[in-house]
């Protein structure tokens, strides 16, 4: 009888045990994200032109995610031990310093909680019903499936597990003689993903990528409240699911990759640049300049694509604004380029041992011959137009194109530019960098043209005519 209490007696301090654990873990991660949201909300609650809730929260959470990151950088850069604790104080430190008017803080979160309006139409529901399912199981399986892409497992994954384990980023995977020779490109990625895989690993969590379930939530919920400022929900709805059933993109909204946050920021930057075209208003300026430097700390050659936008900043806006146009597309192109430098430039010359040798992967001779051209362009078209990889939304995008043209003066040639533009940096690249290829970097960047097709389908003046948002009683 006694054997049998002593039996009872210790499964229930294995259950306690278990229980108090998941409980602190719990807690860690609720801190950490609420640290993280409340420095990403100091930020965007100072730009009162984003004045619709589901666009506050989601634009918070993804500007806490990327500023939360680089507290991690700057712990390695002062040589200052990468721990749960010293992750905790440093997101601590940088909500306390965004949001250093604690009274304003109050009444922003206050005024957030009054905002909180539940309406839905009963049209919508069908849309955002099906959204929903979709975003359930993409969300569950960043938390219960394992980091599984090769570029993650010798790479992103590798490097935030060893950062975890030895307290920083430079581990000794960059000085074991026997690492040197197999280490590819993979560990020395733009840093975004593998630091918040170091935050989200030291809170607790078995693989790391539920924050990756919280970028796909956040910009899901921002692109169907963007879309219904200008175009009806069922429009916005049925664009948003027709981005959500692309089987490759879908599939990357649980894979640990950098291709998909890069085309999260990188589409609303763009969304944001646009608006500023539209507008004038230099908060919707502030704005493109931060996701996109955040677009280029998810993925180093977003910075070709800031410089043609800032080049297109510079032509579209000269005429009106004279050499404002210069000055704002210099700090647009210079605040993402300051990023860029942050990781390729500063810490690749001072912190890491040994990398990858950029002159080298630079092709310059005999780069456009007809055979290599004609290669790149079937290449890149076979990816581009393909059903089977992106669904429909490349296809619903040229026909209200098309539509538009036939049946407005105004001919909407900008949104049919931004795409041609960036598949033309694209082709280019493929011809001078060696380590970018088809068949995965165009590939997985597909995102950004399918995500910016999504963003700019209310843009289209014949919906903008036709399927309206209803007006706003």
């Amino acid at each position: 009888m006694s054997k049998i209490c002593f039996c009872r007696t210790n499964h229930l301090c294995q259950k306690s045990e278990q229980f108090s654990t998941l409980y602190a873990s719990s807690m860690l991660l609720t801190s950490i994200l609420l640290l993280q949201f409340l420095s990403g909300f100091g930020i965007i609650s100072r730009l009162p032109i984003i004045d619709k809730l589901p666009q506050k929260i989601s634009l918070s959470i993804l500007t806490g995610f990327f500023a939360s990151s680089l507290t991690i950088y700057f712990l390695e850069i002062f040589h200052l031990n990468i721990s749960t604790f010293s992750i905790l104080i440093a997101n601590t430190l940088l909500a306390a310093a965004v949001n250093y008017k604690p009274f304003k803080l109050v009444s922003d979160l206050k005024s957030l909680v009054k905002q909180f309006e539940w309406s839905i139409q009963l049209y919508e529901v069908i849309f955002l019903a099906s959204i929903g399912y979709l975003l359930f199981f993409s969300f569950w399986r960043t938390y219960a499936i394992p980091v599984t892409p090769y570029d993650s497992v010798v790479g992103i994954d590798l490097v935030a597990r060893q950062a975890i384990q030895e307290g920083h980023i430079v581990s000794s995977i960059f000085f074991r003689p026997d690492f040197r020779p197999f280490l590819s490109t993979q560990p020395y990625y733009a840093p975004f993903t593998m630091l918040m895989q170091i935050i989200y690993r030291a809170a607790g969590l078995p693989f790391g990528q539920l924050w990756l379930g919280l970028v796909t939530v956040s910009f899901v919920v921002f692109a169907y409240s963007k879309l219904c400022e200008k175009a009806h929900p069922i429009i916005a709805g049925f664009s948003v699911l027709l981005l959500l059933s692309a089987p490759e993109l879908y599939a990357y909204t649980f894979l640990l990759q950098t291709d998909f946050s890069n085309a999260v920021f990188f589409s609303i930057g763009l969304i944001f640049t646009i608006n500023f075209f539209q507008s004038d208003n230099l908060q919707h300026f502030t704005l493109a300049a931060i996701f996109m430097a955040a677009a280029c700390w998810t993925r180093t050659e977003t910075i070709v694509f800031a410089g043609a936008i800032a080049l297109v900043m510079v032509i579209k806006l000269f005429p009106f604004m004279r050499f404002k146009a210069v000055k704002l597309a210099f700090i647009f192109l210079s605040v993402s380029a300051a990023f860029t430098v942050l990781w390729n430039g500063i810490f690749f010359t001072f912190f890491f041992p040994v990398v990858p040798k950029v002159k080298e992967q630079i092709i310059w001779a005999g780069t456009y011959s007809y055979e290599k051209t004609s290669a790149i362009f079937r290449g890149m078209n076979f990816f581009l137009f393909s059903v089977d990889y992106w669904g429909y939304t490349l296809y619903f995008f040229l026909l209200l194109w098309i539509a538009n043209f036939l049946m407005r003066k105004d001919k909407a040639w900008m949104q049919l530019c931004w795409p041609a533009l960036f598949y033309f940096c694209f082709f280019i690249m493929l011809h001078h960098f060696s380590l970018m290829n088809i068949e995965y970097t165009f590939r997985r960047a597909v995102f950004k043209f399918l995500m910016i097709m999504c963003l700019m389908t209310s843009e289209f003046p014949i919906l903008q005519r036709h399927f309206a948002a209803p007006k706003q009683s």
